[in-house]
């Protein structure tokens, strides 16, 4: 098996308007970088570089120098069939996070248009054939119009994005429980922005039962056993998986969900092997977006379906975007996202929308 051509693109996706990334960083457009692969003159397959600012210092130019340098090496070799060792020699290279996802999805795309199996095949016998997702509701958005967006599109699950100011998010998520009325799941992501005090105001003042788990209400996260007893409330963790290790996939008193951030992570295989560990502890998992475009979203949606029994999809982040790089859109129905069959090809994908480096 022979790399023909590995093409790497930018491009650069507006907002429909600006979005709060972290309580801080306000973004108008999605920059990114796509990987077109093609390999024994054939078989294609696109994957996504997405990273995003308020989670990495780096430049887009730094993931593009890392591209290049991997390129050089991977495009000159045989590439193993069997896919263990095609995969050892991927980790051979030293990738950023990002990339490494990015590369990872790419080779596992053209593998699964080889040998005409969905991608989510590749990853398990029996994947789901729709996955459950999770409707967003982002900090500055007006909430009644929002709130009713998402039930009419049938989100039975829906993540409210604190503000940070344990008052303001309280009359908030009020409002929110209000308007959802029993129809839907609530849960609460706080990006560790809350004190542990914070967090206890906030369960006074809330009755735990309508709150499905709070996402990262702070920093201490030796503290989350014993908040899980004075409250009742469960916790989900997202950032503290990257920046705690070892240390927080420890924790299980309390812990009721990993949010899994493939991009962040580190690739698919990681992601994989940390939902498998989850999954022994009885943990939800959900794999989660990092406002990529329907590119990335295409593989993120496969990952879900294979890891399959009751992971959700936190990826209702297109909505947000003026346009998507995919000609038919990854659009939720009844909560819902189908696995598409088919991969991607040449002809799904907006090349107007792409300048090659």
């Amino acid at each position: 098996m022979k790399v023909t051509s590995l093409k790497i693109y930018r491009y650069s996706l507006p907002f429909k308007s600006p979005v709060l990334i972290h309580g801080r960083n306000q973004l108008r457009l999605r920059e990114g970088i796509i990987l077109f692969l093609t390999l024994d003159n054939q078989w294609q397959g696109f994957g996504e570089i997405a990273p995003l600012k308020g989670f990495d210092d780096r430049e887009i130019e730094a993931y593009v120098k890392n591209l290049k340098e991997f390129k050089k090496s991977f495009t000159l070799q045989e590439l193993p069939d069997e896919s263990n060792e095609l995969f050892k020699m991927i980790d051979s290279f030293q990738l950023i996070p990002e990339v490494r996802f990015g590369v990872e999805a790419v080779v596992y795309n053209a593998i699964a248009l080889k040998l005409q199996k969905p991608l989510s095949y590749l990853w398990a016998t029996s994947p789901s054939s729709a996955i459950m997702v999770n409707g967003l509701l982002q900090e500055e958005e007006p909430l009644k119009e929002a709130v009713n967006d998402l039930l009419l599109k049938g989100f039975q699950s829906i993540k409210v994005k604190a503000g940070g100011k344990v008052k303001e998010d309280i009359t908030r998520v009020n409002e929110v429980l209000a308007l959802v009325n029993n129809r839907a799941r609530i849960h609460l992501d706080v990006n560790q922005r809350w004190s542990y005090d914070d967090a206890l105001y906030f369960a006074s003042a809330i009755e735990p039962k309508q709150i499905e788990y709070i996402e990262e209400p702070f920093k201490e996260v030796e503290k989350i056993p014993e908040f899980f007893h004075k409250t009742g409330i469960t916790v989900a963790l997202d950032e503290s998986l990257l920046s705690e290790g070892d240390k927080v996939v420890k924790i299980r008193e309390g812990v009721k969900a990993w949010v899994l951030k493939p991009t962040l992570l580190g690739g698919i295989r990681k992601t994989l092997a940390m939902a498998d560990e989850a999954k022994k502890s009885g943990i939800q998992i959900v794999v989660s977006s990092l406002f990529e475009s329907g590119i990335g979203l295409f593989s993120l949606i496969h990952l879900t379906a294979a890891i399959g029994g009751n992971c959700r999809a936190g990826i209702d982040t297109l909505k947000y975007f003026e346009k998507d790089l995919l000609k038919e859109p990854c659009v939720a129905q009844e909560g819902k996202m189908t696995a598409r069959l088919k991969p991607l090809s040449e002809g799904d994908i907006r090349f107007e929308s792409l300048n090659q480096v």
